[in-house]
């Protein structure tokens, strides 16, 4: 952590998740190291659900239930996916923290390889991701009409 970077505690982002959490036509305001922690919960919580999956994955592709867990999470969690996507415009703010959800996708469904360059498995994952939500969005937030 630098100078500029202040902690983040763990009630401060359930604070954040309740306020997102209630009927409102302003978004949360939320600041960039909240985003920045957000993020890494939510990557503590898909690379949980991730070990899981490659402990109960039989042979074959794991690119279809990587995404199911994935999707899965989004749906049991839609107040912090929710936040996380109206923060997702700060791209710059997230950096490494979505850089490692990126890579987490792209090597746990096996589509780089370990050696592969780190910017590969960033840009991979992100596809991956965008694919993912894409399908998820309906799922995780049914409230949302598609266009």
């Amino acid at each position: 952590m630098n100078a500029n970077q202040t902690h983040t505690s763990y009630a401060e982002l359930n604070a954040i998740l309740d306020q997102a959490r209630r009927p409102s036509d302003l978004p949360v305001p939320v600041t960039d190291a909240q985003l920045r922690a957000l993020q890494q919960r939510w990557n503590a919580m898909l690379s949980a659900r991730l070990d899981e999956t490659l402990e109960n994955a039989g042979p074959g592709p794991l690119v279809d239930a990587v995404a199911e867990t994935w999707r899965r999470l989004a749906a049991e969690q839609p107040v912090l996916r929710a936040v996380l996507d109206a923060g997702s415009r700060r791209q710059p703010v997230f950096g490494a923290a979505t850089d490692t959800e990126s890579r987490m996708l792209a090597h746990t469904a096996g589509l780089v390889g370990l050696n592969e360059p780190e910017a590969d498995a960033v840009r991979v994952g992100e596809a991956f991701r965008e694919r993912i939500r894409g399908a998820a969005t309906l799922l995780a937030y049914p409230h949302r009409r598609a266009a």
